[in-house]
C-alpha cells in the first residue's frame, strides 16, 4: 500500500465542518479533506463523515477525487487518527514555566491601532521565546507572538502554539505577569 499522510485541525468555528486538513499520497498528490457533521433524519442523531473534494458543475456536484475502495478506507482511517492527535494535544498542555515582562515606559503606537506597552519572554517546552509583545487596543490588552513583516507589509508569527488553547495559555500567562508588574 502506498504512503498516505493526513494532517487535520479541529475547526473552532460554528458550522457543519468539524475538522479540515490535507491528504498527501506518495509525497506527490495533495488534496483537501473535511470531516462534516449532519443530523440523521431517521434517528435524529448527529453523525459525521469524511468529505472528499467536490466541485460544482452545471447539473450539481461531482467528485474531484475518487479513491479506490481500499485507498478510500486508508485515507478515512488516517483522517480520524489525525483528528484524534489534534484533539488530544490540548488535553495535556505544558506549563508556561517562566514569564519575564518588561513594561515600556513610553508606549509606541506608530501607525498601528494598538500601542505596544510591554515586551515579554516566556519559557515553555524547554524553549525560551523572546519578543512577545503586550499591546493595548480599543478592547483592552492583548498579546502578539514574535513577528516579522513581509514584503507586502503583512505581519507573520515566527513562533506560535499549535492550537488555540496553547496560544491562549501563553497569552494568559503573559497578561497575568504584565498585570503583576504594573501593580
Amino acid at each position: 500500500m502506498r504512503d498516505v499522510e493526513v494532517e487535520m485541525r479541529m475547526n473552532e468555528k460554528e458550522g457543519d465542518v468539524v475538522a479540515y486538513g490535507t491528504v498527501t499520497v506518495d509525497a506527490c498528490i495533495r488534496f483537501p479533506l473535511r470531516i462534516r457533521k449532519y443530523v440523521d433524519k431517521e434517528d435524529g442523531k448527529e453523525k459525521s463523515f469524511v468529505s472528499f473534494p467536490r466541485r460544482k458543475t452545471g447539473d450539481g456536484w461531482e467528485d474531484a477525487v475518487r479513491p479506490e475502495p481500499e485507498r478510500r478506507e486508508q485515507i478515512i482511517n488516517a483522517a480520524w487518527e489525525a483528528v484524534k492527535r489534534d484533539f488530544s494535544k490540548d488535553l495535556n498542555l505544558p506549563e508556561v514555566e517562566e514569564v519575564d515582562v518588561t513594561p515600556l515606559p513610553d508606549p509606541y503606537a506608530g501607525e498601528a491601532r494598538a500601542r505596544i506597552v510591554g515586551v515579554a519572554t516566556v519559557s515553555v517546552c524547554g524553549l525560551t521565546i523572546r519578543g512577545i509583545t503586550v499591546k493595548e487596543g480599543e478592547h483592552g490588552l492583548f498579546v502578539n507572538m514574535p513577528q516579522y513583516r513581509t514584503e507586502d507589509g503583512k505581519y507573520k508569527d515566527l513562533v506560535y502554539g499549535t492550537s488555540r488553547r496553547m496560544q491562549q495559555k501563553i497569552a494568559r500567562a503573559v497578561l497575568e505577569a504584565y498585570g503583576g508588574v504594573m501593580e
